[in-house]
């Protein structure tokens, strides 16, 4: 079986900011709950927002929005206004 390979460096309870402008404040930082592999082999990453919501994403999509600047770790975030 193949699978898709990642360069994923996520790890459970870290924090990150969704940099959508039109995503509401609460939802914006989200913070790494679990790491999930399903039954094709596929990680899935599971994010929590300040209320609660459970966001799923492959891990690639993940990836994807790292590489374009969409999810930031929340620790860069908060260097870059210091």
């Amino acid at each position: 079986m193949h699978t898709i390979q990642t360069n994923l460096i996520v790890q459970t309870g870290q924090r990150y900011l969704a940099m959508d402008p039109f995503t509401p404040l609460a939802a914006r930082e989200l913070v790494v709950d679990r790491l999930v592999r399903d039954d094709l082999g596929l990680l899935h990453v599971v994010m929590l927002d300040l209320e609660g919501r459970e966001i799923s994403m492959f891990a690639e999509q993940v990836d994807a929005a790292i590489e374009a600047g969409m999810l930031v770790a929340a620790e860069e975030t908060m260097k870059a206004l210091a």
